[in-house]
């Protein structure tokens, strides 16, 4: 009979893993794989929401720049006065702008316009949309439905609020109640609520030119 030294024994017995340890590893391994996951989702969600958000304040700042343009460049007619009105719906601001502009195709040219280059232009919230209404052939001598056009600018938005500077007694105002003159500036402001997110407020500042 052959017997193995007492060290060679011990050796052998010490080889390999027991059960209980494979379990643990294997755990331990579930868990650090889970920990990077979660990790790896928490990141993903957070750049497609940051690339949703950048996309969308992208499409509103392009909308405010077209409201911008088309105040700055408004005309004062006693037939069509500029009117800025306050008002709320459900609570939140809901305003109406009714100015006299320009068309687009006449601002993307010149800054000098024709009567028959203006258009009737009203900006107002409903609901949750901001909507701008547009009315064209000021100065036919019948007034049709097909001469209005009704555009919707964006959806979710929670408020729309416009503020007025009066330049001769330096304030600002939450009305336009002076039909003789235009103001010199104006604040623009639109507070989105989308789902799942806080409200956020994108304003724009507007210099009226005079004429």
């Amino acid at each position: 009979m052959c017997l193995q030294p007492a060290s060679l024994r011990k050796a052998t017995v010490q080889e390999g893993f027991t059960l209980v340890e494979v379990l643990v590893a294997v755990t331990l391994l579930g868990t650090v794989a889970a920990m990077v996951f979660a990790s790896l989702l928490t990141t993903t969600q957070t750049v497609e929401a940051g690339r949703a958000h950048a996309t969308r304040e992208q499409t509103v700042r392009k909308i405010l720049r077209l409201m911008a343009e088309e105040t700055a460049f408004s005309k004062r007619s006693i037939a069509y006065p500029w009117v800025g009105m306050n008002g709320t719906q459900d609570g939140q601001p809901a305003d109406i702008l009714a100015i006299l502009a320009m068309s687009q195709e006449v601002i993307s040219v010149t800054a000098t316009a024709k009567e028959s280059d203006t258009v009737r232009v009203v900006y107002t919230r409903e609901r949750d949309r901001l909507i701008r209404f547009v009315r064209k052939n000021l100065f036919t001598v019948t007034d049709t439905n097909e001469s209005l056009d009704q555009m919707e600018l964006a959806d979710n938005v929670l408020a729309f609020n416009v503020r007025y500077y009066d330049e001769q007694n330096r304030i600002w105002l939450d009305e336009w109640p002076n039909a003789a003159k235009l103001p010199k500036a104006l604040l623009l402001e639109v507070t989105f609520q989308y789902p799942e997110s806080a409200p956020w407020t994108v304003r724009e500042w507007v210099t009226i030119g005079t004429s």
